[in-house]
């Protein structure tokens, strides 16, 4: 893990999260109130300044409009939704959903500003919901479902793959952890834009959120076990109240596989901006 995480979970613990006024976060799924209703799923943010300190130049610059090697800077922004289908499928808590997210790196600062990536990523699942309890340590839900990837583009630029994920989350009033292994799904006979992905991108992923007050914040680990340490990510969320509802974010990233275009590229980054 690079030396700015814990260095800036040190900050703020010193600068904002004292005294800590505790609060139950709100359930992820609610089945029964979710139905035929879009509501937020993952982040949904806005980062006019996020810089990664040696971006994939081989992969991105013949892509460049501007005839030249792709900034640093640039604004990154993810909208991420999920829609009620069904509720009631096969108990009282459970429903079936449909979600996108999506991430894009917008070359806002170029001469000629363009989208230099962007990442789809559309799942369709089930899940069973339990009732948080305040009382301790408790199981919330567990869903299971079809992830799709995708950056869009074609022939030699093209990535892509497929995903069946279980999940699961339990934790307290204001700790969550959320593990969620995976198994890829391949095709016969359709081509594999990305044999070696899974070495990069691993078998699942673990998220530690912590819920002081109205601050929110998530750790995200992915690939540290199976590969050795050797090909991981980690990044490190802070959502803090700025006005009412607006609150700021700040995101830190270090690893492989910031989006899906350069999963076998190792980076790191800082992104500063608003979450909504």
């Amino acid at each position: 893990m690079p030396s700015f995480i814990p260095k800036t979970i040190l900050l703020i613990i010193l600068c904002g999260l004292s005294p800590l006024s505790y609060s139950k976060p709100q359930a992820d799924f609610s089945p029964q109130t979710d139905q035929f209703t879009l509501t937020p799923y993952g982040d949904n943010y806005a980062l006019p300044f996020f810089y990664t300190t040696d971006p994939n130049q081989e992969y991105f610059s013949p892509q460049n409009p501007n005839g030249n090697d792709i900034n640093k800077a640039n604004f990154q922004f993810q909208v991420s939704l999920k829609y009620g289908l069904a509720s009631n499928v096969f108990t009282a808590n459970d429903g079936i959903y449909f979600s996108y997210t999506q991430i894009a790196n917008w070359q806002a600062y170029d001469r000629s500003a363009y989208f230099r990536d962007t990442q789809y990523q559309p799942e369709l699942f089930w899940v069973f919901n339990q009732d948080i309890d305040a009382s301790g340590w408790n199981w919330h839900y567990t869903r299971f479902g079809f992830m799709h990837q995708s950056n869009g583009k074609g022939g030699h630029f093209e990535r892509s793959w497929n995903r069946f994920f279980l999940e699961t989350q339990f934790g307290n009033d204001n700790v969550d952890i959320t593990i969620r292994p995976w198994v890829r799904l391949q095709v016969k006979g359709h081509y594999d834009y990305n044999p070696n992905i899974e070495k990069y991108m691993g078998n699942g992923d673990i998220q530690f959120r912590w819920q002081p007050g109205r601050h929110i914040l998530k750790l995200t680990l992915r690939n540290q076990i199976e590969s050795g340490l050797s090909r991981g990510y980690e990044a490190l969320s802070w959502q803090f109240p700025l006005y009412k509802k607006l609150h700021g974010y700040l995101k830190l990233e270090s690893g492989y596989g910031f989006t899906i275009s350069d999963y076998d590229f190792y980076d790191n980054a800082v992104g500063i901006g608003i979450s909504l």
